[in-house]
């Protein structure tokens, strides 16, 4: 299959901030071991040029050979990014304080290895999450299996789909429910990489992430889905259980998603669950289209420290559960079960949570009893200020 617009465009980007990174790098390494520094520029397009025929490689020939290719790419890519940081701190710290060749080193190589190791032991890891919630609208207790971001291509396969399983398994819940970029979208899967889904009881829906939708393609994605029991949800809605369960494709700007929302025009009757990729929204303002749970994922919890990070993401939830002022709308943005790019994790860890939604049969009558009570407390200190 010859490569997509969108996928060329991707190579041409990351080909270039390799360069960027490398040559920022070897720039100052040369400049620590007085080397001439022109030699980082020609050093670092060289190294750009292996990653997108690396790319296109794997593209293009998905074998074994080819993903071992990514995994050291994609494990290079790790390393400089936290060479790169390490070298703006010492350039920062070497402006102001001449250092020796011996701190220098020790600075720009120390702080990366250790980043490095520990970002990579740690992404090993998969944690399971069990978070438990109330909503009025909900008409009996619910479990729901959410997942996200697995990221299957050359990093993770098979093995990887099947230990995510054996998890979700032990808990047998009521939805399993995969928001956005089940795809790395780098490498052309088969269909047996997804079989063990269907190992699962529950039903599984998942929404399109910008890896599955712009990097894989959507015929691509339909072909691997084809033979597994995931159901696509592509812009569309479909009630199971009495909870009406929503899809959006996922899109750049939130105007897209407010849009397809007053399409859908979900009534308030029943429990309305939305599964896109991004936390584009805030729970309040989910909540004016009656939407009582957003899932979500494509920050993986800040991945890549500081990237992400909650200071330096440009959504406002990058993790976790958060609930509306009134308490009748959350969302919850899950870490990931993969990791794109790079196999690093730094403060955060592949996960699965189970969401467990239970009724609230007193919070309709909760404002009320609230305001009784403190008319009962004002008269009560009345009483004894007398």
């Amino acid at each position: 299959m010859p490569l997509k617009i969108s996928f060329a465009g991707f190579i041409i980007a990351v080909s270039l901030m390799t360069v960027a990174g490398s040559m920022l790098f070897l720039w100052t390494l040369f400049q620590i071991l007085n080397v001439q520094r022109s030699y980082a520029f020609y050093v670092a397009l060289i190294i750009g040029a292996d990653c997108a025929l690396v790319l296109v490689i794997v593209r293009l020939f998905p074998l074994f050979l080819s993903r071992v290719l990514y995994c050291l790419l994609s494990a290079y890519w790790g390393f400089l990014f936290y060479l790169f940081l390490c070298s703006l701190l010492f350039l920062t710290i070497n402006a102001f304080h001449k250092l020796s060749q011996t701190w220098s080193l020790f600075i720009l190589f120390v702080p990366s290895v250790l980043m490095f190791v520990c970002g990579f032991y740690n992404s090993f890891t998969l944690a399971v999450r069990r978070l438990s919630f109330k909503l009025p609208v909900a008409k009996r207790n619910l479990s729901i299996a959410h997942i996200s971001d697995l990221h299957l291509g050359p990093v993770y396969g098979k093995r990887h789909v099947a230990r995510v399983v054996n998890e979700i398994k032990r808990f047998n819940p009521d939805f399993v429910m995969i928001t956005g970029d089940l795809f790395d979208g780098s490498m052309l899967l088969s269909p047996d990489v997804l079989s063990p889904f269907n190992e699962l009881e529950a039903d599984i829906y998942f929404a399109l992430g910008n890896h599955d939708d712009v990097f894989l393609g959507l015929e691509e994605v339909k072909r691997v889905l084809r033979g597994s029991k995931i159901i696509l949800l592509k812009d569309e809605a479909v009630i199971n259980r009495n909870v009406n369960i929503i899809g959006i494709s996922y899109r750049v700007t939130a105007d897209f998603l407010v849009d397809k929302l007053k399409k859908i025009n979900a009534t308030n009757d029943t429990l309305n669950i939305l599964l896109y990729h991004a936390p584009a929204l805030l729970a309040n303002k989910f909540e004016e289209y009656n939407i009582h749970l957003h899932l979500g994922g494509h920050t993986h919890g800040g991945q890549l420290f500081p990237l992400y990070s909650d200071t330096l993401s440009p959504f406002k939830y990058v993790k976790g559960l958060r609930k509306s002022d009134s308490g009748n709308a959350y969302v919850h943005i899950s870490e990931g079960a993969g990791t794109a790019g790079p196999r690093i994790r730094m403060f955060s860890r592949s996960s699965i949570t189970l969401l467990n939604i239970n009724p609230c049969l007193m919070c309709d009558h909760m404002n009320v009893l609230d305001r009784q009570l403190f008319v009962l407390l004002n008269l009560l200190f009345e009483e004894c200020g007398d």
